[in-house]
């Protein structure tokens, strides 16, 4: 399945609530789908259920085909330790996922695009692949250029204390991933242990 590029908040709207990572619509107003047969209750099968909470994890991290996400599934499975939770850690570890996280960017997808355009550094090198493995104690940083975009000083203007698993120094346009984070502290609001389910059937 390919990568969905399309309104983001036709996804946030699909699955009732505002998926970690989309820009704010109108999910809170009209949390139904869209469409004019959007309000029809369904019922869904136990394998709808399992398949929708999977692809809620897949679009909260917003640029995951399943090939690529099987992929973090087969890793996860492949580590000591709950799988679910060792599947949201790795997700949460990648570049483009913690540069939103850092509030470098407004969404997963503005941040996808920093880190591609060659915007970010890992450690003062340059890095421009969105789906970097960031391991703790490493420091992200942006680009003189990209600290005067429009896109990155519009999502630092309100920046507030963030997570426990990132320090940041406002003044530098830096912040460190001090952790791996537990699966408590992970903002992303999923049933980890269905999408397992899921893919072990």
């Amino acid at each position: 399945m390919a990568r969905y590029t399309g309104p983001k908040d036709k996804l946030s709207r699909k699955y009732g609530e505002l998926l970690s990572g989309m820009p704010t619509f109108e999910v809170a107003k009209r949390p139904y789908k869209s469409g004019q047969h959007g309000q029809r209750r369904t019922k869904l099968s136990e394998f709808g259920i399992l398949l929708k909470e999977k692809q809620k994890l897949r679009e909260s991290y917003g640029v995951l085909s399943e090939k690529q996400f099987r992929k973090y599934v087969e890793r996860a499975t492949r580590k000591n330790g709950p799988t679910g939770e060792i599947l949201l850690q790795l997700l949460e570890s990648r570049l483009d996922s913690l540069v939103y996280r850092m509030g470098f960017a407004p969404t997963v997808s503005a941040a996808r695009q920093l880190v591609g355009h060659g915007h970010v550094l890992v450690n003062g090198y340059k890095v421009d692949i969105p789906s970097y493995a960031v391991r703790a104690g490493d420091v992200i940083s942006l680009t003189p250029n990209a600290q005067k975009m429009t896109l990155v000083t519009e999502a630092t203007k309100n920046w507030i204390e963030t997570l426990a698993y990132i320090k940041r120094d406002k003044k530098e346009f830096s912040a460190q991933f001090v952790e791996v984070p537990a699966r408590e502290a992970i903002p992303v609001n999923v049933n980890e242990r269905m999408i397992v389910e899921f893919y072990s059937r």
